[in-house]
């Protein structure tokens, strides 16, 4: 995150402009602070890519638990096996088709198909029961990288 000014900082704090001379040496320290934390709060954060683009899924802060475990194997009717991770969030991600319930791995949850939003791979699918959601990422079509800046 780069600020050209000491101005261009108080409004990304405190979301309203505010002049050098409104602000104390203390307020630019919280200021400096803050941005120092969140940035490297984002250099730690690991990214999950597409395999085929690179382009950012995902990261690993959005694992979560569904069924009690993150990670599933399932197969589908037509004898496939997928490895799958599961996450709450995946921006890049494109997710269409209608909800179907048909060959649910989870049950009460609807699904559609999940692509990759910059080259279309199909990356897994994402599942919604009323306002619950996650996406089922297959973890074969995935990669892990650490992200930068």
């Amino acid at each position: 995150m780069t600020f050209r000014t000491s101005s261009d900082a108080h409004k990304y704090y405190e979301g309203w402009p505010l002049t050098l001379k409104e602000s104390s040496d203390e307020q630019i320290d919280v200021v400096c602070s803050k941005m120092l934390r969140e940035t490297e709060t984002e250099k730690k954060k690991e990214s999950i890519l597409c395999k085929t683009c690179g382009n950012e899924i995902t990261t690993v802060e959005y694992n979560i638990a569904v069924s009690g475990q993150h990670a599933h194997i399932f197969t589908n009717p037509l004898g496939i096996t997928f490895h799958i991770g599961c996450f709450s969030r995946a921006w890049g991600c494109f997710v269409y088709g209608i909800p179907t319930y048909e060959a649910t791995w989870f049950p009460g949850f609807t699904w559609c198909v999940a692509v990759c939003a910059n080259c279309f791979t199909h990356l897994g699918w994402y599942y919604q029961s009323g306002r619950e959601g996650f996406f089922g990422l297959i973890m074969a079509n995935l990669a892990k990288t650490d992200k930068i800046g």
